[in-house]
């Protein structure tokens, strides 16, 4: 094995060197080295990594079914190197008998190979629009957040009343109050405090006096803004000695 690679040493200077490859193409001269060798296609793909099917179209001069030059360029370097070969002298030679450009071009397509998948319309969409579209989600969700919180600065607090919707009579001592606040820090009325649950609602009842009621309900927000509302309620109780 050493005595056939000093050999085709000897041989591949003088071919690369000499005038062998003024009639001889890059791929024959590769081919040519490759066989000196003893290496078949099969060996010469599993050592280099390079496809197989590329290694034929390469020695067969086959370049339209080969990647374009700015890929094919790693390619010949890499089978150049395993069969102990200058490589830019290789890559010249290829060149010359090829006359072929190695470098990119504006309608370069990616290589041709068993990993390439051609991508349907669908599939560009999920992959290029859909990100983007997430993205404006997740900012203005982000965003949404902080005018959210905000708010409880900027707007004062809001009292809706379930009851009393209006001002009205009575006979009855007591009134049910209920209701919810929002962007509320504390809520009273009458000047008491009432316990709020975690959405906002209240449920309670206060007693009332005989004759004019005037009840004022008052939400305070975090910067301490009072917002109010008040109900009369006429409070006129049945007089049993009456009767």
């Amino acid at each position: 094995m050493i005595m056939a690679e000093n050999k085709k040493i000897h041989i591949e200077d003088k071919n690369i060197d000499g005038k062998f490859e003024e009639t001889t193409s890059c791929g024959e001269f590769l081919k040519r080295i490759r066989l000196d060798k003893g290496y078949s296609i099969e060996k010469t793909a599993e050592e280099t990594k390079i496809l197989a099917s590329i290694i034929k179209d390469i020695e067969n001069n086959a370049y339209e079914n080969l990647p374009p030059p700015v890929y094919l360029r790693g390619i010949i370097k890499k089978y150049a190197n395993f069969l102990k070969l200058d490589e830019e002298k290789t890559l010249a030679l290829y060149q010359k008998s090829n006359g072929r450009n190695l470098s990119s071009g504006k309608n370069d397509l990616p290589p041709k190979n068993r990993f390439f998948i051609n991508e349907s319309k669908f599939s560009l969409f999920f992959k290029n629009v859909l990100p983007q579209f997430l993205r404006w989600i997740f900012w203005f969700l982000i965003l949404s957040y902080f005018i959210y919180e905000a708010s409880f600065f900027i707007l004062p607090a809001k009292i809706i009343l379930y009851s009393p919707l209006e001002d009205f009579t009575t006979i009855q001592p007591e009134l049910k109050i209920s209701g919810k606040v929002i962007r509320a820090k504390g809520f009273f009325v009458k000047d008491k405090e009432i316990f709020l649950e975690k959405n906002g609602e209240f449920n309670d009842k206060i007693m009332l006096l005989p004759g004019l009621n005037n009840i004022e309900f008052k939400a305070i927000n975090i910067l301490n803004h009072i917002s109010s509302i008040e109900r009369q309620i006429i409070y006129t109780p049945i007089d049993l000695s009456d009767e």
